[in-house]
């Protein structure tokens, strides 16, 4: 019976609440609080969220890849200027190995070696035919050692002019491949203007992820003025 009396009082003092908004009794307070707490559920349910971050297949973000592999290429130049091909050999990617181009235009007939036989630069004095050269159309028939001292570091990319990432935008009128040779890669530049105008040159850092998920070395691919 209580129960009863209190449900027919709660629905009295609901009317009466309703009839004295309608007529203006209800204080502005009143409506003040009402119109706060509508505010305070909208706000909660359609609240903005923060900016997405982007992760890479590995769960890295984009911006961290960016920075390591920056840093990982000049650990990578540091070792070339001083030609630790035995420490190099332990970025080379571990499946694919490492292939070297003297030109920016990738192709299928470039010279590819595995890690082991990178740690072995120094001792090797076979002469390899890494292309052929720029203008004069010869083969380009160098030791490892000096294919490095005449391609790969060809200027001082310790202190380059600029460093890119990703770059794909080609500098003189060879075209650069890399993406489309390498689809899932990173690369790195390392651009020197040089004395003149057609002396400049640059080294691009290649790196794709192994089965870890690791970033390694798959390519070092040259850049330079060409005819």
């Amino acid at each position: 019976m209580n129960r009863i009396r209190w449900g027919i009082a709660g629905v009295f003092l609901l009317v009466a609440i309703t009839a004295l908004s309608y007529t203006g009794i209800l204080t502005s307070a009143d409506a003040n609080s009402v119109s706060a707490v509508e505010t305070r559920t909208f706000n909660e349910h359609y609240k903005q969220e923060d900016a997405p971050v982007f992760f890479n297949k590995k769960g890295e973000k984009e911006e961290d890849v960016e920075t390591k592999l920056k840093e990982q290429a000049n650990q990578i130049i540091e070792l070339l200027a001083d030609q630790n091909f035995e420490e190099l050999a332990t970025y080379v990617h571990e499946e694919k190995g490492l292939l070297y181009s003297p030109y920016v235009n990738v192709s299928e007939s470039d010279l590819v070696f595995d890690p082991s036989e990178v740690a072995a630069f120094k001792e090797d004095t076979e002469e390899y035919v890494w292309g052929v050269e720029d203008g004069s159309g010869f083969p380009i028939e160098l030791t490892p050692v000096e294919y490095h001292e005449e391609y790969v570091y060809q200027a001082d990319y310790l202190n380059p002019d600029e460093i890119t990432f990703d770059k794909t935008d080609s500098r003189g009128n060879m075209i650069n491949n890399i993406k489309e040779f390498f689809p899932e890669s990173h690369h790195v530049e390392f651009y020197k203007e040089g004395q003149e105008e057609l002396d400049w040159s640059s080294l691009n850092v290649v790196f794709e992820s192994n089965e870890q998920g690791e970033w390694k070395l798959v390519a070092l691919v040259n850049d330079q003025w060409t005819i």
